[in-house]
């Protein structure tokens, strides 16, 4: 946090007043629950959510001041649907994709309309975040293709954008749909990659 405060102070010296801030720190390891390292966890959840939150505070002051900004929480579709061997990254970004909408509300709350919120969504990016992925869900995802759909996003003043969109559909039906359906489609989508199992963490 003390490299934070300066770097904080160096972008508002060299730029000035902020108005877009995009909280895109994040970090993963895919191992199931028992085989991941305590710190790991750990960083998961510093880079993940709390950089989230200490940006946000850093730079909300001025934002408040001007009653004027935007604030990009990057999260993922992790963040609403649950996957196995990412228990500790997918917890992550649930809390997220719950930064944003507790901070939009709050935002509301006292009357800050002029400062928006937009929280992005992506399936897998081809990026080597994750090891050989691969989905019946459609191809990965390209670097450009989310900037495109994340820049439409703030431009339109979007709350919450998926990429690809139609995951707002798969959103509603686990929402609606019985369990064994879901279960169901689950088997369908067959998200896979490359994930550590069975090394039992000793830390």
């Amino acid at each position: 946090r003390t490299f934070l405060f300066f770097s904080v102070q160096k972008v508002k010296k060299e730029i000035g007043d902020v108005s877009i801030l995009v909280n895109n720190a994040g970090v993963i390891t895919a191992a199931d629950l028992l085989s991941t390292q305590d710190h790991q966890i750990e960083r998961m959840f510093e880079v993940n959510i709390l950089a989230h939150i200490w940006t946000t505070r850093a730079f909300l002051p001025t934002m408040m001041n001007n009653n004027h900004g935007h604030i990009v929480t990057v999260a993922s579709a992790a963040g609403h649907f649950v996957t196995s061997f990412m228990v500790a990254y997918c917890s992550s970004k649930f809390a997220a994709v719950g930064f944003h909408k507790a901070l939009t509300e709050e935002l509301s709350t006292l009357g800050m309309d002029g400062i928006k919120t937009t929280c992005l969504c992506p399936v897998f990016i081809n990026t080597g975040f994750v090891k050989n992925p691969s989905t019946r869900l459609g191809k990965i995802l390209e670097v450009e293709e989310v900037v495109e759909a994340l820049m439409e996003g703030i431009l339109t003043n979007q709350k919450m954008v998926f990429v690809p969109s139609h995951l707002s559909i798969a959103l509603l039906s686990e929402m609606l749909f019985p369990e064994r359906a879901l279960a169901l489609l689950k088997k369908l989508t067959n998200a896979k990659f490359d994930a550590v199992v069975g090394q039992r963490s000793t830390q």
